[in-house]
Protein backbone atom coordinates (compact mmCIF):
# COMPACT_ATOMS: atom_id res chain seq x y z
CA UNK A 1 0.00 0.00 0.00
CA UNK A 2 1.25 3.43 -0.78
CA UNK A 3 2.19 5.91 1.98
CA UNK A 4 -0.41 8.20 1.41
CA UNK A 5 -3.01 5.87 1.17
CA UNK A 6 -1.33 3.93 4.71
CA UNK A 7 -1.64 7.53 6.36
CA UNK A 8 -5.11 8.13 5.10
CA UNK A 9 -6.35 4.84 6.53
CA UNK A 10 -5.08 5.72 9.52
CA UNK A 11 -6.07 9.19 9.78
CA UNK A 12 -9.91 7.19 9.66
CA UNK A 13 -8.79 5.29 12.21
CA UNK A 14 -7.74 7.65 14.33
CA UNK A 15 -10.64 10.02 13.93
CA UNK A 16 -12.87 6.95 14.90
CA UNK A 17 -11.49 6.83 18.07
CA UNK A 18 -11.75 10.68 18.84
CA UNK A 19 -15.25 10.41 17.79
CA UNK A 20 -15.40 7.65 20.79
CA UNK A 21 -13.51 9.96 22.85
CA UNK A 22 -16.11 13.10 22.76
CA UNK A 23 -18.52 11.32 23.15
CA UNK A 24 -17.72 10.07 26.47
CA UNK A 25 -19.23 10.93 29.35
CA UNK A 26 -16.87 10.64 32.31
CA UNK A 27 -12.83 10.77 32.46
CA UNK A 28 -13.23 7.11 33.52
CA UNK A 29 -14.74 6.27 29.76
CA UNK A 30 -11.61 8.75 27.99
CA UNK A 31 -9.07 6.82 29.92
CA UNK A 32 -10.77 3.06 28.55
CA UNK A 33 -11.18 4.81 25.15
CA UNK A 34 -7.08 5.55 25.37
CA UNK A 35 -5.58 2.46 26.70
CA UNK A 36 -8.26 0.74 23.47
CA UNK A 37 -6.34 2.92 21.33
CA UNK A 38 -2.66 2.56 23.30
CA UNK A 39 -2.72 -0.98 23.12
CA UNK A 40 -1.85 -1.74 19.61
CA UNK A 41 1.86 -0.29 20.42
CA UNK A 42 2.21 -1.96 23.94
CA UNK A 43 0.91 0.78 26.10
CA UNK A 44 -1.64 -0.57 29.04
CA UNK A 45 -1.78 2.61 30.99
CA UNK A 46 -2.36 6.58 30.86
CA UNK A 47 -1.69 9.70 33.14
CA UNK A 48 -2.46 13.18 31.91
CA UNK A 49 -2.90 16.67 33.45
CA UNK A 50 -1.16 20.01 33.87
CA UNK A 51 1.88 20.25 35.81
CA UNK A 52 0.93 22.00 39.02
CA UNK A 53 4.22 25.15 40.61
CA UNK A 54 6.94 23.90 42.41
CA UNK A 55 6.26 24.35 45.88
CA UNK A 56 2.47 22.04 45.08
CA UNK A 57 1.43 20.23 48.26
CA UNK A 58 0.98 16.98 47.12
CA UNK A 59 -3.05 17.02 47.74
CA UNK A 60 -2.96 20.06 45.03
CA UNK A 61 -0.49 17.72 42.90
CA UNK A 62 -3.09 14.63 42.64
CA UNK A 63 -6.25 17.71 42.05
CA UNK A 64 -4.24 18.41 38.72
CA UNK A 65 -4.50 14.60 37.20
CA UNK A 66 -7.24 14.62 34.72
CA UNK A 67 -6.92 11.63 33.07
CA UNK A 68 -5.51 8.52 36.16
CA UNK A 69 -5.49 5.11 34.48
CA UNK A 70 -1.74 4.52 36.34
CA UNK A 71 -0.96 1.82 38.89
CA UNK A 72 -2.59 3.74 42.12
CA UNK A 73 0.33 1.99 44.44
CA UNK A 74 2.94 3.83 42.44
CA UNK A 75 0.92 7.17 41.91
CA UNK A 76 0.64 6.80 46.30
CA UNK A 77 4.82 6.07 46.43
CA UNK A 78 5.39 8.74 43.67
CA UNK A 79 3.42 11.88 45.13
CA UNK A 80 4.01 11.18 48.99
CA UNK A 81 7.91 11.13 47.96
CA UNK A 82 7.36 14.44 45.91
CA UNK A 83 9.06 12.65 43.09
CA UNK A 84 6.98 14.92 40.84
CA UNK A 85 9.27 17.71 39.70
CA UNK A 86 12.75 15.89 39.64
CA UNK A 87 10.80 12.82 37.49
CA UNK A 88 13.10 13.24 34.33
CA UNK A 89 9.68 12.93 31.72
CA UNK A 90 8.38 16.12 34.04
CA UNK A 91 11.52 18.21 33.44
CA UNK A 92 11.11 17.45 30.20
CA UNK A 93 7.55 18.37 29.92
CA UNK A 94 7.93 21.41 31.37
CA UNK A 95 11.02 22.28 28.98
CA UNK A 96 8.45 22.26 26.24
CA UNK A 97 10.20 19.33 24.24
CA UNK A 98 8.48 17.61 21.32
CA UNK A 99 7.17 14.10 22.22
CA UNK A 100 9.38 11.96 23.10
CA UNK A 101 9.67 7.98 24.33
CA UNK A 102 11.28 7.25 27.66
CA UNK A 103 14.08 5.41 26.27
CA UNK A 104 15.09 9.07 24.43
CA UNK A 105 15.05 10.72 27.88
CA UNK A 106 19.32 10.49 27.64
CA UNK A 107 19.22 11.70 24.35
CA UNK A 108 17.98 15.00 24.95
CA UNK A 109 19.08 15.28 28.58
CA UNK A 110 21.48 15.30 31.52
CA UNK A 111 19.30 12.64 34.02
CA UNK A 112 20.58 12.57 37.87
CA UNK A 113 21.09 9.59 39.55
CA UNK A 114 17.71 10.58 41.79
CA UNK A 115 15.86 10.60 38.11
CA UNK A 116 17.40 7.66 37.21
CA UNK A 117 16.14 6.16 40.85
CA UNK A 118 12.32 7.12 39.64
CA UNK A 119 12.76 5.56 36.40
CA UNK A 120 13.72 2.46 38.40
CA UNK A 121 11.33 2.15 40.76
CA UNK A 122 8.55 3.11 38.06
CA UNK A 123 9.73 -0.02 36.50
CA UNK A 124 8.72 -2.05 39.17
CA UNK A 125 5.21 -1.05 38.47
CA UNK A 126 5.03 -2.33 35.03
CA UNK A 127 6.26 1.18 33.83
CA UNK A 128 9.40 0.24 32.07
CA UNK A 129 8.53 1.93 28.58
CA UNK A 130 6.36 5.24 28.26
CA UNK A 131 5.61 7.95 25.64
CA UNK A 132 4.85 11.24 27.11
CA UNK A 133 3.05 13.82 24.93
CA UNK A 134 4.16 18.00 25.90
CA UNK A 135 2.06 20.77 25.46
CA UNK A 136 0.59 24.03 27.09
CA UNK A 137 -2.57 25.50 28.00
CA UNK A 138 -3.36 28.92 26.60
CA UNK A 139 -2.46 30.63 29.67
CA UNK A 140 1.40 28.54 29.39
CA UNK A 141 0.72 26.07 31.59
CA UNK A 142 2.54 23.10 30.63
CA UNK A 143 0.47 19.60 30.33
CA UNK A 144 1.97 16.41 30.13
CA UNK A 145 0.57 13.26 28.63
CA UNK A 146 2.09 9.92 29.40
CA UNK A 147 1.21 6.43 27.89
CA UNK A 148 2.88 3.45 29.51
CA UNK A 149 3.58 -0.43 29.78
CA UNK A 150 6.27 -2.93 29.84
CA UNK A 151 7.47 -2.52 26.29
CA UNK A 152 5.97 -0.33 23.72
CA UNK A 153 6.58 -0.41 19.86
CA UNK A 154 4.96 2.81 18.53
CA UNK A 155 5.90 3.27 14.47
CA UNK A 156 6.11 7.10 12.87
CA UNK A 157 2.47 6.55 12.14
CA UNK A 158 1.39 6.20 16.00
CA UNK A 159 3.38 8.37 17.50
CA UNK A 160 2.04 11.46 15.22
CA UNK A 161 -1.67 9.99 15.38
CA UNK A 162 -1.30 9.54 19.32
CA UNK A 163 -0.84 13.54 19.47
CA UNK A 164 -4.07 13.65 17.91
CA UNK A 165 -5.67 11.74 20.05
CA UNK A 166 -3.81 12.93 23.39
CA UNK A 167 -4.90 16.52 22.48
CA UNK A 168 -8.71 15.55 22.22
CA UNK A 169 -8.66 13.20 24.90
CA UNK A 170 -7.37 16.22 27.15
CA UNK A 171 -9.48 18.87 25.55
CA UNK A 172 -12.64 16.78 26.43
CA UNK A 173 -11.56 15.72 30.08
CA UNK A 174 -10.88 19.44 30.88
CA UNK A 175 -14.44 20.07 29.58
CA UNK A 176 -15.84 17.34 31.87
CA UNK A 177 -13.89 18.14 34.93
CA UNK A 178 -15.22 22.18 34.43
CA UNK A 179 -18.75 20.32 33.86
CA UNK A 180 -19.04 22.52 30.60
CA UNK A 181 -19.27 22.32 26.74
CA UNK A 182 -17.52 24.05 24.52
CA UNK A 183 -18.15 27.72 24.37
CA UNK A 184 -19.01 30.19 21.81
CA UNK A 185 -19.90 28.62 17.98
CA UNK A 186 -16.69 28.81 15.87
CA UNK A 187 -16.73 29.05 12.02
CA UNK A 188 -14.06 27.96 9.92
CA UNK A 189 -13.93 29.16 6.24
CA UNK A 190 -13.69 25.81 3.74
CA UNK A 191 -10.33 27.18 3.10
CA UNK A 192 -8.87 27.19 6.47
CA UNK A 193 -11.02 23.62 6.72
CA UNK A 194 -9.14 22.15 4.26
CA UNK A 195 -5.37 23.47 6.15
CA UNK A 196 -6.18 21.48 9.24
CA UNK A 197 -7.33 18.56 7.19
CA UNK A 198 -3.82 19.08 5.61
CA UNK A 199 -2.20 19.51 8.96
CA UNK A 200 -4.23 16.15 9.98
CA UNK A 201 -2.50 14.16 7.28
CA UNK A 202 0.89 15.13 8.19
CA UNK A 203 1.67 18.22 5.84
CA UNK A 204 4.04 20.28 7.21
CA UNK A 205 4.31 24.05 7.45
CA UNK A 206 6.37 23.92 3.77
CA UNK A 207 3.52 21.41 2.17
CA UNK A 208 0.77 23.36 2.94
CA UNK A 209 2.37 26.29 1.50
CA UNK A 210 2.96 24.33 -1.84
CA UNK A 211 -0.59 23.67 -1.77
CA UNK A 212 -2.06 27.13 -1.14
CA UNK A 213 0.94 28.22 -3.60
CA UNK A 214 1.38 30.97 -1.21
CA UNK A 215 4.78 31.75 1.20
CA UNK A 216 5.59 29.81 3.99
CA UNK A 217 5.32 32.92 6.30
CA UNK A 218 1.64 33.17 4.71
CA UNK A 219 1.24 29.43 5.36
CA UNK A 220 2.17 30.48 8.72
CA UNK A 221 0.24 33.01 9.43
CA UNK A 222 -3.40 31.32 8.34
CA UNK A 223 -2.04 28.36 10.95
CA UNK A 224 -1.73 31.37 14.15
CA UNK A 225 -4.93 33.11 13.28
CA UNK A 226 -6.92 29.48 12.99
CA UNK A 227 -5.33 28.31 16.29
CA UNK A 228 -6.38 31.33 17.68
CA UNK A 229 -9.59 31.36 16.17
CA UNK A 230 -9.97 27.79 17.83
CA UNK A 231 -8.33 28.77 21.25
CA UNK A 232 -5.37 26.26 21.18
CA UNK A 233 -1.74 27.10 20.81
CA UNK A 234 -0.78 23.58 18.90
CA UNK A 235 -1.81 22.40 14.93
CA UNK A 236 -2.35 18.88 16.49
CA UNK A 237 -4.75 21.45 19.28
CA UNK A 238 -5.93 22.64 16.01
CA UNK A 239 -7.03 19.67 14.06
CA UNK A 240 -8.64 17.79 17.54
CA UNK A 241 -10.14 21.04 18.30
CA UNK A 242 -12.17 21.54 15.08
CA UNK A 243 -13.03 17.83 14.77
CA UNK A 244 -14.49 17.54 18.29
CA UNK A 245 -16.83 21.09 17.40
CA UNK A 246 -17.30 19.03 13.80
CA UNK A 247 -16.00 21.64 12.12
CA UNK A 248 -14.19 18.99 9.99
CA UNK A 249 -14.29 15.83 9.61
Amino acid sequence: MEAPALWRRHLDDTFEFLNQIRKSSSQQEICQHLISYAERFGARNVLAGPIPPPRALRREQISHVLLDAWPQQWSERYFSKGYLHRDPTIQLVKRGTTPFRWSEIDQVSRVCSFGRQIMAEASEFNLRDGFTIPFATLNGQPVGFSVAGEKLEPGPHDRLAFQFVAACAFGCAALLADGKQASKPVRLSPRQQDVLRWVAEGLTVEQVADRLNVSRNTADTHLRLMRQRLGVTSNVQAVTTAFRLGLIS
